[in-house]
């Protein structure tokens, strides 16, 4: 088997590490601008280190020298049974891309884009064969990442989706599907929580460090705003236009509005640069927010009892899914036993009276039906 990455930026790297590691028998083609000796170099001294160490036989150490190739030519693509695309999120840019590749490759070769926000369908639109198309994306950082969102066309067939996650799987992850206005869901609740967390800050007129915090003991290692320093203000902002769920747009054109504001600013719009930059702009914090933990739980319950009933997706593998990438201490539904339904949609009452957000919308017997 032959997998190609297309694009060696953050993501790129990540991937191609996560397959190289876990995948035996594979050969690996990376299409780089740029560079390709270099990044091969650095490939090599990787695996001399770790042959030094003695986490590789000579054998094993051989079989991995011979398994890859960095090339800036695309036509070295011609062989490869599966290309995963991770260069920059600009629609145009992964559409031509795949346009060039579709002419190259097989007709069979499965076609995939780990795009974390843009339209799926746009992506490959006018692409040759495209029941070989899918959406595999990964999250940051991709060995500590459990769940891989499969995004799925019209047109994909059974035999690409069962590639792609048998790829996923044999590498000890596992792959949740999503279709239509769902895809990328839970990169958009992820999304929507960020942007929910900006407006408490509003709203408790409280520090984004009192904030974080109020709420350290929901998370298990990154909370709310360590996501937004660990992406970045500018891919943050622009990932809020993109997704397709009607009642999540107000609160992400909130979120989108305010981080654009802070690069206004001065904010760098690179990964690592919003918790320094927060710290040294705002004043000493006189709200008092407590009640944060059940604002930004009744938030994520509403939010996702929704996405629940619509989506189709089995309810167990969806909880799991989405207290896994929001990284909670606790199950929805023992975040649902905690507070309490009166507390939560109390909140929510506040919040929507407040804002007229959508995202604050609830059914009180849709969190019965899934949290009690």
């Amino acid at each position: 088997m032959n997998i190609a990455i297309a694009g060696f930026g953050k993501m790129g790297k990540d991937i191609f590490s996560f397959f190289f590691d876990n995948l035996k028998n594979a050969g690996f083609t990376i299409l780089v601008r740029s560079g390709a000796e270099e990044y091969t170099a650095d490939v090599v001294k990787i695996l001399d280190k770790q042959l030094r160490r003695k986490k590789l036989t000579q054998e094993d150490y051989e079989a991995k020298k011979s398994a890859f190739r960095f090339t800036c030519d695309p036509s070295d693509l011609d062989g490869c049974d599966a290309v995963i695309e991770t260069i920059t999120e600009n629609l145009e840019a992964k559409n031509l891309l795949f346009r060039n590749i579709a002419g190259i490759v097989s007709d069979n070769c499965l076609l995939m884009t780990n795009t974390s926000s843009l339209n799926i369908e746009k992506v490959f639109e006018g692409v040759s064969n495209p029941q070989r198309c899918i959406g595999m994306h990964f999250f940051y950082p991709v060995k500590l990442s459990e769940f891989v969102e499969l995004n799925i066309l019209d047109n994909t067939s059974d035999e690409a989706l069962h590639f792609a996650e048998s790829l996923v799987n044999d590498c000890g992850r596992r792959c949740i599907r999503f279709y239509g206005d769902y895809h990328v869901y839970l990169n958009q609740i992820l999304s929507a929580m960020v942007s929910h967390g900006i407006y408490l800050c509003e709203y408790f007129h409280t520090s984004v460090q009192a904030l974080s915090d109020s709420l350290e003991k929901m998370y298990t290692v990154t909370g709310v705003f360590d996501i937004l320093d660990s992406v970045g203000l500018g891919l943050m902002a622009e990932n809020q236009n993109n997704f397709r769920l009607e009642r999540n747009k107000q609160l992400l054109g909130y979120g989108c509005e305010k981080m654009k504001y802070w690069l206004g600013q001065g904010c760098p719009d690179g990964s690592r640069s919003f918790l320094d930059f927060i710290s040294s702009q705002e004043q000493e914090s006189v709200g008092i927010c407590d009640d944060a933990p059940i604002y930004m739980a009744a938030f994520i319950l509403a939010e996702t009892s929704f996405a629940l009933e619509e989506s189709g997706i089995r309810p167990d593998l969806l909880l799991e899914a989405v207290s896994s990438t929001l990284g909670t201490v606790d199950t929805l539904s023992d975040m649902y036993r905690k507070y309490g339904a009166e507390k939560l949609v109390s909140a929510l009452d506040k919040l929507y009276e407040k804002t007229g957000f959508a995202s604050y919308r609830y059914d009180a017997d849709l969190l019965e039906k899934y949290y009690s």
